[in-house]
């Protein structure tokens, strides 16, 4: 366990250097077991990420392991213009747009307002309501906000990861990250 600048205890992470990175992926397209190297470093952060893009845990791990076997077979043409993690989470990002043309669900908030009172629940069953609750405010922001706030947070990307991303410069990925916690911010203070 490692405490972040913020005061966070939580695990130390752990990651592939940036100018190894194309070198670690063309390496691992010929083991397995190296790869499997790229997916423990990654999953929480890809399953985060899709938690926040789906708004459902079983489908969050069902599409987890799927950017890791596209990237497996891509990754012999990996050109290491960036992070690795950024990599994985552009094709998560397609793969959960993928799953989600083909199913339309939505997260409602009145989903979160029909579970126990939070008042008898353990801390765990709070948290889920929370993030219920977040979550189905964050489906209602606009839709670029809403996506560099989850890339930002779930995915745990930093902004300058994030812009290549989204097609945006690093200042404009900056600038929708504070105004999504803005919107976000005042819509669940109206709701309380």
């Amino acid at each position: 366990m490692a405490e972040d600048g913020d005061g966070v205890t939580g695990f130390a992470a752990i990651s592939v250097p940036v100018a190894d990175d194309a070198a670690f992926v063309r390496e691992a397209a010929s083991d397995p077991a190296r790869f499997g190297t790229l997916y423990r470093l990654y999953v929480d952060d890809l399953y985060r990420y899709l938690l926040a893009r789906c708004g459902d845990e079983t489908d969050a791990e069902d599409l987890v392991a799927e950017p890791f076997l596209a990237a497996f077979r891509a990754s012999r043409a990996y050109r290491g213009t960036g992070p690795v993690k950024a990599w994985l989470v552009g094709i998560a990002r397609r793969k959960a747009a993928d799953a989600r043309r083909g199913k339309r669900t939505h997260l409602a908030l009145e989903a979160a307002r029909e579970l126990a009172d939070p008042v008898r629940t353990d801390d765990l069953a709070l948290q889920r309501v929370e993030l219920a609750r977040v979550l189905a405010m964050t489906e209602r922001l606009a839709p670029d906000r809403a996506e560099a706030l989850r890339l930002r947070f779930f995915a745990d990307l930093r902004c300058d990861e994030i812009a290549p991303l989204m097609g945006r410069s690093e200042a404009a990925v900056k600038m929708l990250v504070h105004r999504a916690l803005t919107d976000l911010r005042e819509r669940l203070e109206a709701t309380t």
